[in-house]
């Protein structure tokens, strides 16, 4: 009864671990190219943000277990040090992923805020939902059986809702376009290869799920004072 759940719990893990496996991949090969012009990640994204006229988000170094993100509630855009103050391909690969999600408004908008509720429960259900099973199983005498065809259920759905959203990410990638084109006009080797690497960016949390139970024990809500400061980078000449 068993076999089938199990296979497709298999294959869930093996989709979560080839999402995290390309990331690591381009992030391992992208650190060791040097990005075409000085700008560091923070620096880049800012440039990107000027280009489109968005001129009220700040952009914040945070160390911690959930970094590098867009928060649209306090237009922050939170980056950890090695992508904020890096100036190679993977660096900007992630800022200015990122840094797309804040030209987003209207259906973009809400679509990328339901996009992050995915995300958090991506970080946080499974872990919750394998503690309620445990418990259902030694607590309430629930079956095991039933108890880990509950969890595969919630493994299953939380894979779906990511997948399913997974064009807020193309979106964002898609928002770089026009000025990836233009600053980067006179490197086009460049351009394709960051290309490829932002793709890897917009899938990477759909592995997520994996790191689950690190994101439920050890994370904390970034962005007071004493995790994170400001940075108002100048802007270099393109």
């Amino acid at each position: 009864m068993l076999a089938i759940p199990i296979l497709l719990l298999v294959v869930c893990l093996g989709v979560c671990r080839w999402a995290r496996g390309r990331f690591d991949e381009m992030w391992c090969q992208s650190v060791k190219e040097t990005a075409p012009t000085a700008h560091t990640g923070a620096e880049i994204a800012r440039l990107f943000l000027n280009f489109e006229g968005v001129g009220d988000v700040d952009i914040l170094e945070h160390e911690g277990v959930v970094t590098n993100f867009y928060d649209p509630a306090r237009r922050r855009l939170f980056l950890s040090r090695e992508v904020a103050r890096g100036t190679h391909l993977a660096a900007w690969a992630v800022s200015l992923h990122e840094a797309g999600h804040a030209v987003q408004e209207g259906d973009a908008l809400n679509e990328f805020k339901w996009r992050l509720t995915v995300i958090r429960w991506t970080r946080y259900g499974p872990t919750l939902a394998v503690v309620l099973a445990v418990g259902a199983m030694f607590l309430l005498r629930v079956p095991g059986r039933f108890a880990i065809l509950a969890l595969l259920a919630a493994f299953l759905g939380t894979l779906l809702l990511n997948l399913g959203t997974l064009s807020v990410e193309m979106r964002a990638n898609a928002s770089l376009k026009r000025f990836l084109e233009k600053h980067l006009a006179r490197w086009p080797a460049a351009l394709e290869r960051l290309e490829h690497c932002l793709h890897r960016v917009a899938t990477r949390e759909l592995g997520d799920l994996l790191s689950s139970p690190r994101y439920f024990l050890f994370s904390a809500m970034p962005g007071t004072p004493s995790e994170g400061s400001v940075t108002k980078p100048e802007n270099k000449p393109e």
